[in-house]
């Protein structure tokens, strides 16, 4: 026994030496702090777990954290513990046959202190059947009050909720809300509401039957609004809910911020994001003046984020979800500064993470479709520093990305992931250097090897690696003795001048023991890397554990 213990722990120290040092090597960009999966909701059999908003909402439980609000196809409303994901409340917008619905729009969630109690509370809007506002108590998820009639069934969706500003003179924010009705029916209407007890401060039917997004401005408001097709619309509205504008747009809009000034009148002013040609503009926010527009190819839904000014032009930069190409331009001009393809389908998912790299920048989070993933985009260039892999299949598409400030007091904040499939993901930002981001068109000499998807597993997981220059590439497995179980890659592999990744199946029931495959229990893969471009040879080693389950 001694003898076997002795070879065990021969094995964890020279196979795995990260393992036996991971205290010296300390927390790093990317590494996991804590994953949830949404729970089934027992009052349907409709288990759609797709994460449709994560949102931060200021600490409830008095540790100095900020928590994490969710919302799920499956009807669920969850507020997790930002320092470790456990559930501290939930609601369910499933009451039955008739006044069930989930929240189907990013933007349909919003966090506020509606009562003024110094308590930051969720604001959500339901679609399907539950057409109804709802707000929950911060503290224990209760209903503060809601909105709308639980009979009805095609009262109009909820598209969108801003509370930005006070319309009623209480000193307390009030939700401005999108709902988008039917030509037949249905509301299509602009709606104001007292944040305190959700009463009516206006009403304002739209004369086209569709809303999209709508914003809060210093003016006013803007909503977008549709026939189901062109024309397409942004309306301004002043504090009364009355129009004042309009503005037509590119396509039906999927997003409106408000943005410094860019028009120099000396008034805030609007960007929005048209669909499916990737239409982006700014419009004066007192007139719906154009001011520029842009371009940015075949998109999806999606949603404006601000970053800082990266370009020294005095005026702030943004970025969005949507497009198939990540972007960062400029609020004055709407000129790209960086673009990166990504080698992916649609961006769902984007969120400013403030500085990781310590060059002072804004840096950004993004999901992706397929391939399946979460990525930290250098805010200077758009170079990838970070890549987590949620599967390979179009159901484990990358949906939600989302800041959570600062958890450890370093300085830098750390980032959330939401898949299709219901994973949460909270991963460690950093601590504001890296040493393979370089700025300009320099190549980040960086590998890495990723934390296998799904894990624990059974029968197949993907292992994923990144590479930054032609190498030569083992990836072996091995089981929990130091038995070489399984070689996965073991040849010269290309990047083509720029960083890659490289993700590989591997089927626990294709490596013959018995004619059954492997056994449950753990294992070990290990990357080993040579990098042919230097004479120095081995440049990389790295091993990680991951679990099969039967």
């Amino acid at each position: 026994m001694k003898k076997f213990m002795s070879v065990l722990i021969l094995f964890f120290c020279v196979l795995i030496p990260q393992l036996c040092s991971s205290q010296s090597r300390g927390m790093i960009l990317g590494d996991i702090l804590w994953e949830i999966v949404v729970p089934n909701n027992p009052g349907t059999t409709i288990q759609d777990k797709q994460i449709r908003s994560i949102k931060q909402i200021p600490d409830l439980n008095g540790d100095n954290v900020n928590e994490v609000a969710v919302a799920t196809g499956n009807y669920w409303t969850i507020c997790l513990n930002g320092i470790n994901g456990n559930e501290l409340w939930k609601f369910s917008t499933h009451f039955g046959s008739i006044n069930t619905g989930s929240v189907e729009w990013e933007e349909a969630m919003t966090i506020a202190d509606v009562n003024n109690d110094g308590i930051y509370d969720v604001v959500i809007g339901c679609a399907g059947g539950n057409e109804m506002v709802y707000a929950l108590n911060g503290l224990n998820g209760s209903r503060l009050w809601s909105y709308g009639d639980s009979i009805i069934t095609n009262d109009g969706d909820i598209e969108a909720i801003s509370i930005r500003y006070d319309f009623n003179g209480d000193g307390i924010k009030d939700p401005l809300v999108s709902t988008s009705g039917v030509t037949n029916g249905g509301r299509h209407a602009l709606i104001c509401l007292n944040a305190v007890n959700g009463q009516e401060i206006f009403y304002r039917v739209q004369p086209e039957p569709f809303t999209d997004d709508v914003v809060a401005t210093e003016s006013g408001g803007a909503i977008g609004v549709n026939n189901n097709g062109a024309p397409y619309t942004v309306r301004g509205f002043n504090a009364s809910g009355n129009t004042t504008w309009n503005y037509n747009a590119p396509g039906n809009t999927w997003s409106l911020k408000e943005i410094p000034d860019v028009s120099s009148d000396g008034i805030k002013d609007i960007v929005g994001l048209c669909g499916f040609t990737g239409a982006v503009f700014a419009i004066t926010g007192n007139a719906g003046t154009q001011v520029w527009s842009q371009s940015l190819g075949s998109s999806n839904n999606g949603k404006i984020t601000l970053l800082d000014d990266a370009d020294g032009n005095g005026f702030i930069d943004i970025s969005l979800s949507a497009p198939q190409v990540a972007y960062r331009l400029d609020s004055k001009t709407g000129n790209i500064l960086w673009s990166n393809p990504l080698s992916s389908s649609y961006l769902r998912g984007i969120d400013n993470i403030s500085d990781v790299t310590g060059d002072t920048i804004d840096d950004l989070v993004v999901a992706t479709q397929v391939p399946a993933r979460l990525l930290v985009l250098n805010g200077i260039n758009g170079n990838i520093l970070f890549e987590h892999f949620f599967g390979s299949t179009l159901n484990q598409r990358g949906d939600r990305a989302a800041v959570l400030n600062d958890i450890d007091t370093n300085g830098v904040n750390e980032f959330l992931g939401g898949n299709r499939e219901g994973k949460v993901i909270c991963f460690y930002g950093g601590n504001g250097t890296i040493t393979s981001v370089n700025s300009g068109t320099e190549m980040p000499h960086k590998f890495a090897l990723h934390q296998n998807y799904p894990n624990p597993f059974n029968p197949v997981t993907v292992i994923s690696y990144q590479l930054a220059v032609n190498s030569f590439v083992k990836l072996i497995i091995y089981d929990a003795l130091g038995k070489e179980v399984a070689t996965l890659v073991n040849e010269k592999k290309s990047v083509e001048g720029r960083p890659r990744t490289y993700h590989v199946e591997f089927d626990a029931r294709q490596v013959s023991r018995q004619g059954s495959g492997l056994a449950s229990g753990v294992y070990f893969y290990r990357l080993e890397v040579e990098d042919l471009s230097t004479s120095s040879g081995q440049a990389f080693v790295e091993t990680k554990r991951m679990i099969l389950i039967k």
